[in-house]
């Protein structure tokens, strides 16, 4: 990713404390259930053009144990599963493509060039449709699925770096990082509203229930409650550190931010923020399985595992490079 980009942002923190050091290396004991077995974590290694990954890394979520990694090209940036979790699909920034990975084989089935610098993608519910952000050109891409086909390409904010979808499908949400503004754009048409002010910096974006989404603003290190469908900006929640993801926890009523050197619960209902998990790396982005364990991205250049119920870290894991993205196969929300 270049110096400009999401990523790039996102590991602006401080990253000089060692993993040993923090009291991070090597793993504790964690519930293990048939389902929690089965749970793959992917992150995209492509921070930035300083760290130029080509890969995605693939991690068992109940061992820690890295499989092989898939190379998809230079500087992936961001990741979604299609419903079913049969492909990955990935944004190659440098290479200004979509890429599709089969999960059961590991393997590229296909690419298709998007719009410039891309940053983002995510997946309708129904399966068919993929919507890519592309830094680069402030546009929005359509990708029909799964023939992996562009189709309309609209203009949105400046810089967009996040992408979120309500669970009818009937709405996008993109934030734009450079205006400091979320774009709404109605599904299936692409007709984009009016541009929906937030915080400075906006990294980041998620849609936690029918009423609202919750914004991450980097720059002002604040959250941003939009009420749905109103799209009405609520008062910013201060964070007190840059945050930069946000992840649902099991039962919807929790959202999880990457923020600073750990981890905040915020209610899904009220916002109201409560006390940090402490990791000592950075956090660069989070993920949340059903099983009530966050993964996150952190700018030593390894993933993080921690049990949220307890507060502990399981496990650190390194993937050869600075994770810019991750998703689990089992995620509460992407």
């Amino acid at each position: 990713m270049t110096a400009l980009g999401r990523r790039s942002l996102r590991l602006a923190v401080p990253a000089v404390v060692a993993l040993a050091g923090a009291g991070l290396a090597g793993c504790s004991s964690e519930s293990v259930t048939p389902g929690n077995s089965q749970v793959v974590v992917y992150a995209a290694v492509g921070a930035n053009a300083a760290n130029p990954g080509d890969t995605v890394a693939v991690v068992a979520n109940v061992n820690g144990q890295v499989g092989r990694p898939v190379a998809v090209g230079t500087l992936p940036s961001a990741l979604a599963l299609v419903p079913g979790a049969s492909d990955l699909l990935v944004t190659v920034k440098a290479q200004n493509e979509l890429v599709e990975v089969a999960t059961a084989t590991g393997k590229v089935v296909g690419r298709v060039g998007v719009g410039l610098e891309p940053d983002a993608v995510a997946v309708t519910p129904d399966g068919k449709t993929a919507l890519v952000a592309n830094f680069g050109d402030d546009t929005m891409t359509e990708v029909h699925l799964p023939r992996l086909s562009v189709g309309r390409t609209v203009p949105v904010g400046g810089q967009p770096v996040s992408i979120a979808i309500t669970s009818d499908g009937h709405q996008a949400l993109i934030a734009d990082y450079q205006d400091g503004t979320l774009t709404p754009v109605t599904l299936p048409s692409l007709a984009s509203g009016g541009p929906i002010p937030v915080g400075a910096g906006p990294v980041a974006v998620s849609v936690l229930s029918a009423n609202e989404a919750l914004v991450a603003n980097f720059q002002t290190s604040s959250l941003t409650r939009v009420a749905l469908p109103s799209l009405v900006p609520l008062p910013p929640i201060p964070i007190g550190a840059n945050p930069t993801g946000i992840a649902s926890g099991p039962g919807g009523s929790v959202a999880w931010v990457s923020a600073g050197y750990g981890i905040t619960p915020v209610t899904a209902v009220g916002g109201v923020v409560g006390k940090a998990i402490p990791l000592g790396v950075p956090a660069a982005c989070i993920a949340v399985t059903h099983h009530g364990q966050a993964w996150v991205c952190s700018g030593n250049g390894a993933m993080v595992q921690v049990d949220l119920a307890s507060g502990r870290v399981l496990r650190t894991v390194a993937v050869g490079g600075i994770p810019a993205n991750a998703v689990v196969t089992d995620a509460v929300s992407s």
